[in-house]
């Protein structure tokens, strides 16, 4: 029984480090026009980096604290894009993810293509 859990716990812990590997949380992200950083707007990525190379837009209910008519909670809507930035075969690609147009995440993934 002993052996069993061991070898489990074993995969467990590889596949998260595979997983982990693919994408990292960053701050900041290099384009030829600047620094992009938590807090940028999208417009201002558009300038330093020009277009995504994909993008997928939808919006997201989220509920917090605080009343609303006496209800007790209130909820938004949160437009959110996210965009990939492909750079090339020599240089990672960054995952942006843009709440209400502004930068939210920054991921770094693989190498580009």
């Amino acid at each position: 029984m002993k052996t069993a859990f061991k070898i489990i716990l074993a995969a467990v812990v590889i596949l998260t480090v595979q997983t982990a590997g693919h994408a990292t949380s960053t701050d900041t992200m290099i384009c030829t026009g600047g620094i992009i950083s938590i807090g940028d707007t999208a417009g201002e990525v558009l300038s330093k980096c020009g277009q995504p190379a994909t993008s997928t837009t939808r919006e997201e209910k989220r509920y917090g604290s605080g009343s609303t008519y006496g209800h007790g909670r209130a909820y938004t809507t949160v437009a959110i894009d996210d965009w990939i930035f492909n750079f090339g075969p020599n240089q990672f690609q960054y995952q942006l993810v843009l709440e209400n147009g502004r930068v939210a995440r920054i991921e770094s993934l693989d190498y580009g293509y």
